[in-house]
């Protein structure tokens, strides 16, 4: 009779366990609750205020005003300023002219209006292959990355949303570039 209660007994505490370690399989929901926020080495780029910003599923951290809905806008990028590592004139007038055809290419249904952005590159990374040895990561890592930050806003200036996103893809930063702005593209189109 003891030996058909052991596996109910192990499942419980498997059970207790994982649930005395809050964080476990959870991240942070909130930007400045998160490692990358804390890390000594975050850099900022256009956002002034984090405080409000969500992981965002495939967008890695998001704020949309709440009466504000984003498809349907035309968007007009503006020329992406560069806080990362990687000091080279060329990068920005790389990313600047991938995001504006990406942006160009959105469909604005009824064209609720114009939304200009102020746009960053917070991080550039060449691709690595030193880093395909990283347990269960190293094929992604080893990706050449980019991250950029957005600010939306309206035709009266105020900040309607703000994303943070960063994108690994292929040998070239134009891929991870083109990655970003295409999955930036396909968030502002279902919201």
């Amino acid at each position: 009779m003891q030996k058909r209660n052991l596996p109910v007994v192990l499942i419980s505490l498997f059970t207790m366990c994982l649930l005395a370690l809050p964080g476990l399989s959870c991240g942070a929901d909130l930007l400045t609750e998160s490692d990358e926020y804390k890390d000594k080495e975050f850099v900022k780029g256009v956002i002034e205020d984090y405080s409000d910003m969500k992981e965002g599923g495939d967008i890695s951290w998001v704020w949309i005003d709440p009466n504000v809905k984003l498809a349907g806008n035309k968007i007009k990028i503006s020329s992406f300023v560069n806080k990362s590592s990687m000091r080279k004139k060329s990068l920005t007038t790389t990313v600047d002219k991938i995001f504006n055809d990406a942006f160009g290419d959105i469909e604005t249904n009824g064209n609720k209006g114009t939304l200009t952005t102020n746009c960053a590159i917070y991080m550039a990374e060449l691709a690595n292959m030193s880093k395909v040895w990283i347990p269960f990561v190293g094929m992604h890592k080893a990706q050449a990355g980019i991250g950029v930050e957005m600010v939306f806003m309206n035709n009266k200036g105020k900040v309607v949303a703000k994303i943070r996103h960063t994108a690994r893809e292929g040998l070239e930063i134009e891929k991870a570039a083109e990655e970003a702005a295409d999955d930036i593209v396909k968030f502002i189109m279902r919201n």
